[in-house]
Order: C-alpha cells, then sequence, then structure tokens
C-alpha cells in the first residue's frame, strides 16, 4: 500500500512539473508574440472594393492595393491620374509622413467585374524606414464620369497598421 502511494505521489509530482515546465497557467489563451508578416485591410462602397495588402516578411517590405468592380456590367471605365491610388505612409510612434501624389494627366482603366486590378507599389522610402510602428493607406481617387470628374470623384480610403523592427 505505502508503495502504491508512493509511486502515486511520483506521478503527480511528474505531471505538475512537468505543466509548470510548459508554462501552463490553467486558461486556454495563447500568449504569442510573433507578429504576423501579412497585413489585409477591405473596404467596400457601392459596386467598388478597394484593398491593401503589405507584406513585410524579412522586414523587406512591399505594398500593394487592388480594386474591384462588383456591379452589373462585365466592364467599367475609371477615370483618374497617374495612378489609381495615393499611397501614404503615416509613422505612428514618430513624425515621418509621406504622402503619394499623382504625377500624370487623366488616364483611364477598365476594370473587368469581380477581376482585382492590382497595383504595388515600388518607392524607395520603403527600404529607407526606420523601426516603427506604421500606418499604410492606399486611397482609390477616380471618377465614373470622363466629362465631369471634379464634382463626380470617389474617395475609398483603406489602410493597415504595422511595426517594422
Amino acid at each position: 500500500m505505502k508503495k502504491l502511494m508512493l509511486s502515486a505521489l511520483l506521478m503527480v509530482l511528474i505531471v505538475s512539473m512537468g505543466l509548470v515546465g510548459c508554462g501552463y497557467d490553467g486558461n486556454n489563451e495563447t500568449d504569442s508574440t510573433v507578429e504576423p508578416e501579412e497585413y489585409e485591410a477591405t473596404e467596400r462602397d457601392g459596386d467598388f472594393e478597394v484593398t491593401i495588402e503589405v507584406d513585410g516578411k524579412d522586414n523587406d517590405l512591399s505594398v500593394a492595393a487592388s480594386i474591384t468592380y462588383l456591379g452589373d456590367e462585365d466592364t467599367i471605365d475609371i477615370y483618374h491620374g497617374g495612378s489609381i491610388f495615393y499611397f501614404n505612409i503615416y509613422q505612428q510612434d514618430g513624425d515621418f509622413q509621406y504622402l503619394g501624389a499623382m504625377d500624370a494627366q487623366l488616364h483611364s482603366t477598365k476594370l473587368v467585374q469581380n477581376e482585382p486590378h492590382r497595383v504595388e507599389i515600388h518607392y524607395p522610402i520603403l527600404e529607407e524606414l526606420e523601426p516603427g510602428t506604421y500606418e499604410f493607406e492606399a486611397e482609390a481617387v477616380f471618377s465614373l464620369d470622363e466629362e465631369n470628374i471634379a464634382d463626380s470623384t470617389i474617395n475609398l480610403p483603406v489602410s493597415v497598421i504595422i511595426t517594422t523592427d
């Protein structure tokens, strides 16, 4: 009987030490410090959906945005500056700010229903960012009316916040 009690006590002790050694704290919450390497956000306004994707693998940033036409027509023409998107970067824990600008006259792009039109940014500034927390914003700015762009502009911003090392 004494051997049985001693064996049971040792078993309880081993299991307890194993749980303590594994960091078990009695709840099911995960304590992970691993940040995701890909960030994505999507906004929809009427017949259009805009998505931004920021990939931060190995601190090598890549940023892209896409616009998808979700309306009833097979295709639709949109009118915009040099790019459909203004790409902006705002540092959340500092004073860095980069505001994208349009550097070309009026362009048009034909969007095919339910097919994302993707635009990647290739700014040298992405390689020069100091470690910190940044908001990356892609703002789609376009019109459906070539003759009256100023009064019919659609602005559809979307953003994600990431921390870089």
